[in-house]
This record gives structure tokens, C-alpha cells and sequence, in this order.
């Protein structure tokens, strides 16, 4: 910016005006600013334009209020740049879940049906027709402890146990023998299952056992008052027919012999149970 002074510079007469009168003329001069006017002159500007500049922009220098923030309640609507925006439900507090514990998972082992298979708390049995050996162990090797007869019962309870070629279970004969058997040849059945009705098993009686007479047909057994052969004779029974083990055994005469009673009470003495070939009472199994 230029600040021009005028300069009036009064000059003499020159001439005369159309009246014939003397005249004045007036001269302006423009004078042009000198230097140390000019420096102040720029300085004068910037610093306006330092000062002007800010307040152009900014408006003003009076400080702008700070903005106080505005907290939402829960649930409502949160303001984004000038939108309103759903707002972000606040997580409570965290319950950790149990991690679950894997159960083992039962095994259905199905239960054979009675009289189809051997199975440990069960009965069998003997159905090798010369009777089954009962060992100590199970081993073709093992000590006999005793020879169990043929259709004898036995109580199942352990096994099997698979040694020397055969299947073993250990059996208790329910006379205080206690011991293994094979179950078969894989031909031969020797322990079955398969109880069936109760038939005559070739083993000793035992008190409270259901015998049966076993002679040949023809034949008598003698009833006794007392053990022995030269006691006095009571009856004579048939075979078929049947009785309770009251008493026994009692060894006499070469015999063993059991006191027996039948159902309706009519007979009851001393009876032999065999001659050590042929079994003549035989219990029920």
C-alpha cells in the first residue's frame, strides 16, 4: 500500500484569462514515500496479517467452551457425528461355565438267557457221561481232587479261564469240593448250561436232597430201622419211587447209609446208597 502526500506548489502569472485578467495556476506534485516509510509500511502489514489472519479463521480469540461429554444412560440410543446409533448393550458380569466332566460310557454287555450259555453265579451241569474230573487247577497237569458224576449240578464261580487246549471254569460241587472243570473237547459237551427238570445225578445225597430210588427195575431197596445190615428190615421200596434226606451218611456193614422219609411220612428208616457200582439212591438235580 502506497501512501501518496499532496503537494500544492503555488507559480507565477503566465498568462491572462479570457477576461484579461491576470491568472494563478496551482500545480500538484505526487510525492513518493521514502524508504524508512516503506519499512514501516511492511511491518505495519504483516502484523496486520498475523493479527487479522487467526480472527478471519478462527472468529475470534475469546476461548471456545470444552465440549462436556455425554454420558448415556443404559439402553439409550448413543449420537455418532450427528447420528443417532442403537446402543451397545454393556456386558454384566461373566459367570464362567463349567466345563462338564466326560462320563465314561456304560457298556451293555447282554445278559445271556438262563440255560443257553455258563455264565459265573450260575448253575451247570455235568454232562460227560463217565463223569468230570475236578481239579485244582486249571490244567490238564492239575491234582484231581475229586471225579463229579453225571448230571451232577454244580455252582459256577469263576472263569473261564482258556488253558492247555481247554475252556475251564471253576465249580463248587456243594459237598465242600471246590475246583476247575473243562467245559468240552469242542466235540463233547462235559458242562452244560442246560439244567433242565431235575433228573438223578450220580453223587452222594446230602441232608435236605430229593433222591431218587435207582435199581434196576425188579429190584427192592430195604429200609432199615438203623444203619447196617443186620438191622430190622421196615420196608421195601420201589424204584421210582422218592424221598427226603433226613439224616447221614453213616458208614456200616461196608455201606453208606441215609435216613430217609417219604412225603406223606408212612415210610421212614435207613437206606444204602449203593454198592459202589451202581448208585441206588440218587439226589435230584
Amino acid at each position: 500500500m502506497w501512501i501518496l502526500k499532496r503537494k500544492s506548489v503555488r507559480t507565477d502569472s503566465i498568462g491572462t484569462d479570457s477576461t484579461g485578467t491576470d491568472s494563478t495556476s496551482h500545480v500538484s506534485e505526487e510525492v513518493a514515500p521514502t524508504p524508512r516509510a516503506r519499512v514501516g509500511l511492511y511491518l505495519l502489514l504483516v502484523l496486520s496479517v498475523i493479527w487479522i489472519g487467526p480472527m478471519l479463521a478462527c472468529g475470534s480469540f475469546a476461548p471456545r467452551p470444552t465440549p462436556t461429554p455425554q454420558v448415556p444412560e443404559p439402553g439409550a440410543p448413543a449420537q455418532v457425528g450427528g447420528s443417532t446409533q442403537a446402543a451397545t448393550p454393556t456386558p454384566g458380569l461373566l459367570v464362567p461355565t463349567p466345563t462338564p466332566v466326560p462320563q465314561p460310557t456304560a457298556t451293555f454287555t447282554p445278559t445271556p438267557v438262563p440255560g443257553t450259555a455258563i455264565v459265573v453265579g450260575g448253575r451247570a451241569r455235568i454232562a460227560a457221561a463217565g463223569g468230570l474230573n475236578l481239579r485244582e487247577s486249571a490244567s490238564t497237569s492239575g491234582p484231581i481232587v475229586t471225579r463229579l458224576g453225571f448230571g451232577q449240578v454244580v455252582d459256577v464261580i469263576e472263569g473261564p479261564v482258556v488253558a492247555d487246549g481247554f475252556t475251564w471254569w471253576k465249580i463248587d460241587d456243594g459237598l465242600g469240593n471246590i475246583g476247575w472243570v473243562a467245559e468240552g473237547d469242542g466235540t463233547d459237551e462235559w458242562l452244560s448250561p442246560r439244567i433242565g427238570e431235575a433228573q438223578p445225578v450220580n453223587r452222594p445225597p446230602r441232608v435236605g436232597d430229593r433222591v431218587v430210588v435207582t435199581m434196576e427195575q425188579g429190584l427192592q431197596l430195604t429200609v432199615r430201622a438203623l444203619p447196617g445190615t443186620e438191622a430190622p428190615i421196615m420196608t421195601r421200596v420201589n424204584p421210582g419211587d422218592q424221598f427226603t434226606v433226613i439224616a447221614g451218611p453213616q458208614s456200616a456193614g461196608g455201606f453208606i447209609w441215609y435216613q430217609i422219609r417219604s412225603d406223606d411220612g408212612s415210610v421212614e428208616g435207613w437206606a444204602a446208597d449203593g454198592d459202589g457200582e451202581t448208585r441206588w439212591l440218587s439226589p435230584l438235580e
